[in-house]
């Protein structure tokens, strides 16, 4: 298994194109791709200010259902997508993508088998595309069991409300932990949490 990451311009006609032009500064999640026929069919969350404005100007091809105030969840219905379909046809699943307003950089995992097949499909589409990434898809550090745990009881125990219900003290009393290892613990896997969240 491999991840890699490329990096293209936006297609024209491209959805994602449209989303941005709506709604400024929009954060953008990829939960699913498929391909249905000669066609794509995605599911996007956009968290934006102005959702309101971008679900009342949305293209034919989008459906959405609104989740907050700022958030909405995006069907993409047989979208003619360039980029997305030559990768999922290829092996390829797409597990993120990064619209920045120059390009999207797509998060791609695939076998080692398939990866090669991948890259030559784009190349000889002639998709205009850098290779911003290539290797294991857990070669970031990733958060660890204790951590998790730890994360999880402070959680519930109230650690991260306002006021707090518990203090860092009494909370590594119940983790049989000083003090000093709980905040470290705390500060890893909150760095680790926002990283991923962030796409740092």
């Amino acid at each position: 298994m491999i991840k890699i990451e490329i990096k293209t311009p936006v297609p024209k006609g491209c959805a994602l194109e449209a989303i941005e032009e709506m709604a400024k500064k929009a954060l953008i999640e990829v939960e699913g791709f498929l391909i249905s026929e000669e066609n794509v069919k995605g599911l996007i969350k956009v968290k934006a200010e102005e959702v309101s404005r971008l679900t009342n100007k949305l293209p034919d091809f989008c459906e959405s259902l609104k989740i907050s105030k700022d958030s909405v969840r995006l069907l993409l219905r047989e979208h003619p997508c360039l980029i997305a379909h030559p990768i999922l046809s290829s092996g390829g699943i797409i597990v993120g993508i990064n619209y920045d307003g120059n390009g999207i950089t797509w998060s791609i995992i695939c076998s080692e088998k398939d990866c090669p097949r991948l890259i030559k499909k784009l190349e000889k589409l002639g998709i205009d595309f850098e290779l911003v990434y290539k290797g294991r898809p857990e070669d970031k550090e990733s958060i660890t069991f204790r951590e998790e745990e730890v994360l999880k009881i402070a959680l519930e125990k109230g650690f991260f409300d306002y006021p707090k219900k518990i203090k860092l003290e009494e909370l590594a009393s119940l983790l049989d932990i000083s003090p000093s290892t709980l905040s470290e613990i705390l500060r890893r896997a909150q760095k680790k949490v926002l990283e991923k969240y962030f796409k740092i």
